[in-house]
């Protein structure tokens, strides 16, 4: 599907509050927790994207009773009941679903499974997990032990203490879940700075774990095993679904954007940081987070700034992996250039994000540059040239370049846009919502 888009004909100096997404990461860990868990849980205001029901659609054919409707509720006789699935289980295009599973999978003894995804997802690395999985005494067969359809028959596992060469939550959580069924202490050690969920999620319960950060170093242990708890948590708004609208905000002439109930996580706000070194345009406010499941904050951006350009450093990046496309757009307009070091995780993305990225600034007239795992940028941007944008399935991309295609005096075509589902079923009626005022 074709979306056609271009600046409105004006702006005005209003305030519009606007809800965005759901957060995905966390709605991804209540589904697992909850099918974890023996007895009934309660997950609300979740996120219903592609990703999620993919998560969803595997529990269900593990045996788990999942019922959905504007909340997800899951009965589940705890990871002692999953049964062998008479398919393969499909991820769909979730790279959170394949990895994190993987490591429930692999350490339930006797169950037998496969797993599959779309062909953007088939060609996305699962070694990272595989290997530290193998050592823990995993049986995993994979296509050239790294990508997709992978076969795992559960074992008995074993305790390690493996060391992660990136700031990876993906990996991380994957060996705490398998840690969760295997005796002993499980302990992983990487470079700080990656998503916190599953350790808050595990704190809360009670888990006998602990986490420490020492240097540049991070370091999580378990004890093992630990039966998790049924939930009853409310999902904040997603902070990678935000940056859109931030960003969306600052290059506003005027006016006012306030997004509630975003996810307060200093391993998910990086993009904040970085905004608040470009201009001032930005307001954070507390916010009452009983019932969340973590944290919540307040975020109004305003329109007619100055802005400027910044430099992002390797060690960010964690922080704001899935913000990078945004960010290249807002520094496209900025005055002065940015530099985005250590980009190669965008690499391995639902496309080569970084390279997809370059493009669409290019495309639409920013002078941009790719240096080795490096993007730099300009600035300057004054008149956006007229594009059209194949984003290749990846939904970050597609809403980088709704928002680049809202300076446009012309119109401008987004390939495939209905990817944005993945993350952010109703972007485009957001951004419409927001064109009205």
């Amino acid at each position: 599907m074709k979306q056609w888009i271009e600046a409105p004909p004006q702006t005005h100096d209003r305030t519009i509050t606007l809800y965005c997404g759901r957060d995905k990461s966390l709605t991804h860990r209540a589904i697992m927790f909850a099918s974890l868990a023996q007895g009934t849980s309660r997950i609300q205001k979740p996120l219903l994207g592609a990703d999620c029901l993919s998560t969803i659609s595997c529990f269900e054919a593990l045996g788990v009773s999942i019922r959905v409707d504007d909340e997800i509720h899951i009965e589940s006789k705890g990871a002692a009941s999953f049964r062998t699935p008479p398919s393969p289980l499909d991820c769909g295009n979730s790279g959170t679903t394949a990895r994190l599973i993987l490591g429930i999978l692999s350490a339930i003894p006797g169950l037998k499974t496969t797993l599959i995804g779309d062909q953007s997802l088939s060609k996305r690395p699962m070694i990272r997990v595989i290997q530290p999985l193998k050592a823990m005494g995993a049986q995993i067969d994979s296509t050239g032990n790294n990508f997709l359809p992978i076969t795992i028959e559960g074992q008995t596992l074993k305790a390690i203490d493996h060391a992660v060469d990136k700031a990876s939550a993906q990996v991380k959580s994957c060996l705490m879940l398998a840690a969760l069924f295997t005796k002993g202490i499980t302990r992983i050690r990487l470079p700080k700075g990656s998503r916190d969920h599953t350790e808050r999620v595990l704190e809360k319960m009670g888990a006998p774990m602990g986490t420490r950060i020492e240097g540049d170093e991070e370091s999580i242990w378990i004890n093992g095993p630990f039966s998790v708890k049924p939930l009853d948590v409310v999902i904040p708004v997603d902070p990678s679904s935000v940056a859109f609208f931030a960003v969306l905000g600052l290059l506003r002439s005027q006016g006012q954007i306030k997004l509630p109930e975003m996810l307060d996580n200093e391993t998910r706000t990086g993009f904040i940081r970085v905004l608040s070194r470009m201009c001032d345009g930005l307001l954070l406010e507390s916010a009452a987070s009983k019932d969340f499941i973590e944290p919540i904050t307040t975020l109004t951006v305003s329109g007619g700034r100055k802005m400027l350009g910044t430099q992002i450093e390797a060690h960010e990046v964690p922080t704001l992996v899935d913000e990078i496309p945004i960010l290249a757009v807002a520094a496209a307009f900025a005055e002065t250039p940015s530099l985005f070091r250590g980009l190669s995780e965008l690499r391995v993305k639902e496309s080569d994000r970084l390279e997809l990225t370059a493009k669409l600034l290019k495309d639409a007239g920013a002078a941009c540059e790719i240096r080795g795992d490096d993007l730099w940028i300009q600035g300057g941007l004054k008149e956006v040239t007229p594009f059209e944008s194949d984003p290749e399935g990846d939904h970050r991309l597609a809403m980088a370049a709704a928002i680049l295609a809202r300076r446009c005096k012309k119109p401008c075509c987004i390939l495939d846009s209905e990817c944005v589902r993945v993350s952010f079923p109703n972007f485009f009626e957001a951004l419409e919502a927001v064109n009205s005022f």
